[in-house]
């Protein structure tokens, strides 16, 4: 590991190591100065150094692509060092940046930018992130990853960059980003384009403009950049116009295809917002504004949307696996318990189906088989009726199905081919999200002289009926228990 003062030769030059710049997640950045002449350069090192661990393979990889990439507003990379011979660290030579980071610059302000010093960096990063994107997807933008030398903003740390042709998804060795400027689509470990750095310069503008990311400080950043919508920029920062505005929304739109195809529409959509300068330059903009609002309105609704999709979808994975894991897991072991025993001659099989909604298995075995399905409970399954309330007003009634006062999650039934049957009823759970099982045995009472196997599962659409009048006096008499594994699989033995 290296230290203030310690000395190294780089490309036959001798260096000393004269100040620590910064530390970064896998290792320093020293300032180092070529003894002859007193110029500087920058030095990142490992801290620790393992030839194949991640931390190394994310030095060589910012040296790899960095080679690929020259221009006025990216960092210029001059040489590496890979620690397998003296001195054993590996480390990255670079220019040096003596204004430090855009996160520096932006901690030293203490007032808004106006609109003209907000567009004058804007360009700048674009015109480097052109530069990248040509060639490479940068997956790691941030203000800490783009540094100022000479008032030019330079585009740098290449450690996690994926050439753009390159079909490898988002996730990969070291990491896949920095929260708060990951793109949605990265969370789902799609494939890397442009617009995932679109997405995270989007954010890196609009903290430049509002001093402040657009979604704050979640607890919950992937929730956030699923369905949080920011303050419009023009809000939160009156300097800055409301097509300007309109564009960092663009860039950081949910979905990707909503964003733009090249920078070159960035810069040219900027450049326009730029000549807003007649005399009907307030009244543009108050109407532009109105649409930057109704934009982030369909913005909010596409989040909610997306929100209530994603926790419907969460629910419904949950519903899958308690089925899946309480009680058609322990069925398959059943079954092969069984074949285990008895032999190739007289196996017993398992198959599983999925569909919409719901899950089903079946279970066969010598001419005899037992189907077990499970669907979750939807808007189809909601009870509607109307009556008067108590100020006489008709009124629509929606009753959700519910046993034991609690509502049901999801419901099914087990049916052995000689028409006997039970029925299976996820309820919800006071503990957490998962639910609580119960069976319903339910037989023909002295009130009805209807013919039915004892005991018989209700189908689908009578259980819609009949869950409400459980505890009644009825024509079925049913009975409730909480499910017990080991009593489902002996009812299924006896119908096979």
């Amino acid at each position: 590991m290296f230290k203030i003062n310690d000395s190294i030769k780089f490309q036959e030059k001798d260096y000393v190591i004269s100040e620590f710049l910064g530390q970064g997640g896998m290792g320093h950045v020293f300032k180092i100065e070529n003894m002859s002449d007193g110029s500087s350069l920058a030095m990142k090192s490992l801290q620790y150094f393992l030839p194949d661990d991640d931390n190394y393979r994310s030095l060589f990889n910012e040296w790899e692509q960095a080679q690929t990439v020259k221009h006025e507003n990216v960092i210029n990379y001059v040489g590496f060092h890979n620690g397998l011979s003296d001195p054993q660290t590996p480390y990255l030579v670079m220019e040096l940046a003596n204004g430090g980071s855009l996160e520096d610059f932006l901690k030293s302000k203490d007032t808004l930018l106006s609109e003209s010093e907000c567009l004058d960096i804007f360009h700048q990063i674009i015109n480097g992130m052109e530069a990248v994107n040509n060639v490479l997807v940068h997956r790691d933008i941030k203000p800490d990853n783009i540094f100022i030398n000479n008032g030019i903003f330079k585009i740098a740390d290449f450690g996690l960059a994926k050439v753009a042709q390159d079909k490898t998804r988002s996730r990969t060795f070291k990491g896949w980003g920095t929260e708060p400027y990951i793109a949605p689509e990265a969370y789902r470990s799609e494939q890397n384009t442009i617009q995932m750095d679109m997405y995270s310069i989007g954010h890196v503008f609009y903290q430049i403009a509002a001093l402040k990311h657009a979604y704050g400080n979640p607890d919950n950043w992937e929730e956030a950049h699923f369905t949080a919508v920011p303050e419009s920029l023009s809000v939160a920062n009156p300097n800055i116009s409301a097509k300007v505005s309109a564009v960092i929304n663009k860039l950081i739109a949910k979905r990707p295809s909503n964003r733009y195809g090249s920078w070159d529409s960035v810069r040219q959509d900027l450049h326009q917002s730029a000549q807003n300068i007649t005399e009907n330059k307030d009244v543009i903009n108050k109407i532009l504004g109105s649409k930057v609002s109704r934009d982030l309105e369909q913005e909010r609704i596409l989040s909610e949307q997306q929100k209530l999709a994603s926790e419907q979808k969460r629910k419904s994975d949950i519903l899958d696996f308690q089925f899946n894991n309480e009680i058609v897991m322990p069925l398959k072991n059943f079954v092969d318990n069984f074949n285990d025993v008895s032999g190739s001659n007289s196996l017993m099989k398992l198959t599983e189906h999925s569909s919409p909604g719901g899950l089903s298995c079946h279970v066969s075995f010598d001419g005899k088989s037992v189907n077990i399905r499970f669907d979750h409970i939807s808007e189809r399954d909601v009870m509607e009726s109307y009556g008067n309330n108590i100020w006489g007003e008709r009124v629509q009634h929606r009753v959700k199905p519910s046993l034991m006062q609690k509502l049901v999650l999801g419901w099914g039934a087990i049916e052995c081919i000689d028409g006997r049957g039970l029925n299976i009823v996820l309820v919800e759970s006071d503990q957490d999200d998962y639910g609580d099982w119960y069976v319903l045995k339910n037989n023909v009472s002295a009130l009805s002289r209807e013919q039915r196997p004892d005991p018989f599962a209700f189908s689908g659409e009578e259980l819609l009926k009949e869950i409400h009048l459980v505890s009644a006096m009825h024509i079925y008499d049913t009975e409730v228990k909480r499910l017990d594994i080991k009593e489902i699989l002996e009812f299924i033995s006896s119908a096979l």
